[in-house]
């Protein structure tokens, strides 16, 4: 009998396997499987999905392809998964299908479940679910993105479904080569979350006593791309445009429910949604001057183009520069939109200075629930790009020590640990 053990990342997904054997066959584990034979590392799976149509949809590096193959025409969607804990999205519209959000993100689970059962040759309904510590800091909205993932799960066929923490699956990937009693700090830093679990670890079989605290917040990757644009790159595309609707006197700009969805990763695509764009057509329409008409012409040719996926690929690059330079200089060169500009590593901590006290909250939060002291964390485990970017990485240091700090693979180690509690198949 197999278990699929499913990373489902914000910005990218993995799948391996747990065999528990038989009178045949010894129970093993499946590592991450190469389900994607278009990708760099064909055990990375894209989270992308591209309809070019309402009845044909591409996954991960092909969704990717066929979408510049098709000149940018139809719907690429990604980072899908921060929609889980927001109730007024619903889901959306491809041509005259409707698909909820359970759909949207059961429709690419169940992709991945058809690849996996390709390549291990054999039919699987039981699934270990990584999952945030927090989808949300509301409650409310964190239960609901839960029961949205297990609806989503169910759609893909799953009738044995366990979700893990994914900061705690990274911590039992962590404990199999330890071998000493360790209070280990674990902080996943995925696209959408921060996730953090204190858990003490050692030779033993894992108990759930072990597990001392599990925290986190939906503040990461994508939250740290979109403060490129919130302030300095979204004047580009109207963000400020002033206006006066008609038989009216009051002057006013772009609404924040706009330039909100403007400035995010995952929310960018909504611009298309037809009442809100009808409206930004008639903001063009009242702009008080040449220079907010241009602006939201930009902003038409970004989403008529089919550009947004390129310029926020141009921010993240640009990020990852930051980590390593003190300065770097954002270049985008389609045409009607082009844009170069520097940016400094100074700037970014600065903007970011909210979005780091919110993820080093939800630490010490974390450290609360253990009820333990800095010096008292033997080991901290750091996995994810955000982890490594320098503002970041150095409040750990700061904080514990640098020669406590150690980093594993970006992308497999929460993957690793979900394998690994597929052996106990309960909720963690």
């Amino acid at each position: 009998m197999y278990t699929l053990a499913i990373d489902f990342g914000t910005s990218n997904s993995l799948v391996g396997a747990y065999c528990f054997g038989d009178h045949k066959t010894k129970a093993h584990r499946i590592e991450a499987m190469p389900l994607d034979p278009s990708a760099v590392d064909p055990t990375l799976i894209r989270t992308l999905m591209y309809f070019p149509s309402d009845d044909i949809c591409f996954y991960g590096t092909q969704a990717l392809h066929e979408f510049v193959n098709n000149d940018m025409e139809g719907r690429l969607f990604r980072s899908f998964k921060t929609h889980l804990p927001n109730k007024n999205y619903l889901g959306t519209t491809i041509g005259n299908r409707i698909l909820s959000l359970e759909t949207l993100v059961g429709t690419f689970l169940l992709e991945l479940k058809k690849r996996a059962e390709n390549y291990l040759q054999v039919k699987i309904d039981s699934v270990v679910l990584g999952k945030p510590a927090r989808y949300a800091m509301d409650e409310v909205a964190d239960s609901f993105a839960l029961y949205r993932m297990r609806k989503a799960a169910e759609f893909a066929g799953f009738k044995d479904i366990t979700f893990v923490p994914e900061p705690l699956a990274a911590a039992l990937e962590y404990r199999r080569n330890l071998k000493e009693e360790k209070n280990v700090l674990i902080g996943d830093f995925g696209g959408g979350t921060s996730d953090f679990t204190i858990m003490k670890m050692s030779g033993h079989q894992f108990q759930k006593s072990d597990v001392l605290g599990v925290d986190g917040c939906p503040f990461a990757g994508d939250a740290l791309d979109s403060v490129f644009m919130s302030e300095k790159l979204n004047e580009h595309f109207g963000a400020k445009a002033q206006y006066k609707m008609s038989l009216s006197n009051n002057v006013l700009t772009m609404p924040p429910l706009v330039v909100d969805r403007l400035n995010k990763p995952a929310h960018i695509m909504h611009l298309k949604d037809k009442d809100t764009y009808n409206f930004i057509q008639e903001v063009r329409k009242c702009a008080l001057n040449a220079k907010d008409v241009a602006a939201i012409d930009r902003l038409f040719t970004l989403i008529e183009d089919q550009q947004i996926y390129s310029f926020f690929e141009k921010i993240e690059d640009t990020k990852r520069k930051l980590s390593i330079d003190r300065t770097a200089t954002f270049d985008f060169d389609y045409t009607d939109l082009e844009l170069k500009t520097d940016f400094s590593r100074s700037d970014f901590e600065l903007w970011s200075q909210t979005i780091k006290t919110k993820i080093i909250d939800s630490l010490d939060r974390c450290m609360k629930q253990a009820q333990l002291t800095d010096e008292q964390i033997d080991i901290v485990f750091l996995t994810g790009g955000t982890g490594h970017v320098p503002f970041i990485r150095s409040e750990f240091e700061n904080r514990f020590g640098v020669e406590k700090i150690k980093t594993s693979s970006f992308f497999h180690s929460v993957l690793s640990g979900l394998i690994e509690a597929a052996k106990y198949k309960t909720e963690l």
